[in-house]
């Protein structure tokens, strides 16, 4: 049975450091980059961005101590956003290579050899619409939600949460596109059609990791995390629905109940068939 999706991003934190080999190197280049350029963002957060706005809103008389604490979490939230404009740049970059050595350091090499046959050119093409779709995605919807929700945060924790969830879909599609269309062999409606039918258990996962994103310096390092967790979420999810069609399999072919009789092989025809219909059908949104 798969655990909640909204462990997958702290599953993802102990998998990244548990996994120095595989998953370090992948991330080295643009985690120097993003820490520098975060460094950066947080030294104008503390410098112009805290004074310049507790004094505008103490000139919109508002009290001090409200003044100053709204000028702290707008100043970090600001800092988180240009955080997540530098991250939505170099991650079309990243992300698919270190999702992909993710499943393998997970054993599930197959996930990567069980896709579709598709076409070189078509396969190209939808690699580079997925990272446009990611950039898209990263960029214009959620940075407009969090600044069209940045009021929410006036009310204490509650309204950071909720911030947190509206966010968390487009988030949380944006880390799995690459699966979808690559892997699965969707289509960019298909990948978005499955996404909306299961958008509760998408924003149980974009929740947390977007939650994880907002934390300042931090969150240079689990915008890489959150991704080695999606991977593990769909790899869960794969082996789950291997498990089923190995049931549905013998339910198939009742003569494996004999002693001399064979089960389909995982790499028979039509066990991958199987698979991929299960997989298409149930997927990773059965996950809550």
């Amino acid at each position: 049975m798969l655990v909640p999706s909204s462990v997958y991003p702290l599953k993802g934190i102990a998998f990244f450091f548990t996994h120095p080999k595989e998953l370090w190197l992948k991330t080295l280049l643009p985690f120097l980059l993003t820490l520098g350029f975060g460094l950066c963002s947080l030294f104008c957060a503390v410098v112009y961005f805290i004074p310049w706005q507790r004094h505008a809103l103490e000139e919109a008389h508002w009290p001090g101590w409200i003044a100053w604490m709204a000028a702290v979490v707008f100043s970090l939230l600001e800092s988180a956003l240009l955080d997540l404009l530098c991250y939505a740049i170099l991650v079309p970059f990243f992300q698919d290579a270190l999702f992909d050595a993710t499943l393998k350091a997970r054993g599930l090499d197959r996930m990567l050899n069980n896709g579709q046959d598709i076409p070189g050119l078509v396969r190209c093409c939808r690699s580079l619409s997925s990272s446009l779709l990611l950039v898209f995605f990263l960029v214009l919807a959620r940075v407009l939600v969090l600044i069209i929700t940045l009021p929410l945060n006036l009310i204490p924790v509650v309204g950071t949460a909720l911030q947190c969830y509206i966010t968390g879909f487009p988030a949380c599609w944006g880390l799995v596109i690459h699966h979808d269309l690559e892997l699965k062999g969707m289509t960019v409606t298909e990948s978005r059609r499955h996404a909306w039918k299961h958008r509760w258990t998408y924003c149980n996962f974009g929740a947390v990791s977007v939650a994880l994103e907002l934390l300042p310096i931090a969150n240079l390092l689990f915008m890489w995390t959150n991704i080695v967790g999606a991977a593990l979420w769909l790899g869960d999810a794969f082996e789950h629905a291997e498990r089923s069609n190995e049931a549905s399999v013998t339910s198939i072919y009742p003569s494996v109940r004999g002693s001399d009789s064979v089960v389909p092989s995982i790499n028979s025809t039509e066990h991958s068939r199987l698979l991929q219909q299960q997989s298409k059908d149930q997927s990773y949104g059965s996950a809550v």
